[in-house]
């Protein structure tokens, strides 16, 4: 079933909150974004995401399994799990897109790490890995400008992401 769908983009909160049909205008956009999304959420409903053979799919996720004290190595054993499958039954281009930063220290250890991870997999899968960090932080932490509370995002936020992800049509 084809269904004209460019973009799925999936995730937790962060990508929920996304206004992603105006932002990535006029592209033809499904957001599945929940709030509180982990990595074994995705996994449960990942085949909505390849059911809509989109051209691609966005996915960020982990902030969430790390609130909920999952360990490095169980988050990105998940996302491995997410990535296969999206590879063995997806026909959509793969962007997997780096944990944000927050201004949390207690959590900016782990996104640092996860984010290392998750670069090296994709460059070793040849996959795509998008750092929206170096637009949204500094030194390992979310800017002050691009956060309602220190972990979700504004519009100005949401606009830059947008933009690192218009670089990639």
């Amino acid at each position: 079933m084809k269904n004209n769908i460019d973009i799925v983009m999936l995730g937790d909160s962060l990508t929920a909150r996304g206004e992603w049909d105006v932002l990535l205008y006029p592209k033809k956009i499904i957001n599945l974004g929940h709030d509180a999304d982990t990595t074994v959420d995705i996994l449960a409903r990942l085949d909505l995401a390849i059911e809509v053979h989109s051209k691609c799919i966005y996915l960020m996720i982990g902030i969430n399994d790390m609130n909920s004290y999952k360990s490095l190595d169980k988050i990105f054993e998940n996302y491995i799990q997410i990535l296969n499958r999206l590879k063995i039954k997806s026909t959509s281009k793969v962007f997997v897109q780096s944990v944000l930063y927050t201004q949390m220290n207690s959590f900016n250890k782990k996104v640092k790490e996860i984010n290392i991870k998750l670069k090296e997999y994709c460059n070793d899968n040849n996959l795509t890995f998008i750092d929206l960090n170096e637009n949204l932080s500094r030194d390992e932490v979310l800017l002050n400008i691009y956060t309602t509370d220190g972990l979700h995002l504004n519009m100005k936020a949401y606009i830059e992401w947008a933009n690192k992800i218009r670089s990639y049509f």
